[in-house]
């Protein structure tokens, strides 16, 4: 790509960030963007239709390579023998998918943020649901989760605790290395909530 339309989607991108920073999609113009980036309107509409292809563009490349992770590495997620067998006790999509966050740290944390995008996790948590329930039918010939609860709450429970450490990691004050986030999800994914509260380690203390 031409080292100047590299500068320029970056000045953009960087732009586009900082605005979301301060208020909502919704009330951020193109001249903002134009102003912030500090190009002419004619230079963006050579790279975008409008704000909202401009957002459409950073939402489906990061929803496109997550997708991608889960496709090639998802295979042995949710088998714990395949953890002690190999000795890598993060699965490999976790890995991946930390590390897209942590190399788009900013851009992630605008689009969770209170002036984000809420379609932007929807869409992400629909396909998050759609690559366990194709794992689960091969591992169990069913798609689904317990019986304890209904469906509905059973899925909310195993995709917004995925969600919510993600979440909680960007809007950290002092965020954690992707290292030590990855320790925390497979950590918690072998974790009840009793656990959780340190009930079992005060039982075990007795």
């Amino acid at each position: 790509m031409h080292k100047k339309i590299v500068e320029t989607e970056g000045s953009i991108k960087k732009a586009f960030i900082a605005l979301m920073r301060m208020k909502p999609f919704e009330q951020i113009s193109v001249r903002d963007i134009t102003q912030a980036a500090g190009i002419n309107r004619g230079t963006f509409y050579l790279h975008y239709a409008d704000k909202y292809a401009l957002l459409e563009h950073y939402e489906d490349n990061l929803v496109s390579q997550i997708t991608a992770f889960f496709r090639a590495d998802f295979a042995d997620t949710m088998i714990v023998a395949t953890a002690e067998r190999t000795g890598e006790m993060t699965y490999p999509v976790v890995r991946e998918v930390v590390g897209l966050v942590a190399a788009e740290f900013d851009m992630f944390k605008v689009l969770f943020g209170p002036t984000g995008d809420p379609r932007f996790e929807f869409q992400l948590e629909k396909m998050v649901r759609a690559s366990i329930s194709e794992r689960l039918n091969q591992l169990k010939g069913q798609v689904a989760v317990t019986t304890t609860i209904p469906q509905d709450y059973a899925w909310e429970l195993i995709i917004s605790g995925l969600f919510s450490i993600v979440k909680t990691w960007l809007q950290s004050a002092n965020p954690e290395s992707p290292e030590t986030v990855c320790a925390i999800i497979m950590k918690t994914r072998f974790l009840s909530p009793y656990d959780l509260l340190g009930m079992s380690e005060r039982q075990e203390s007795l």
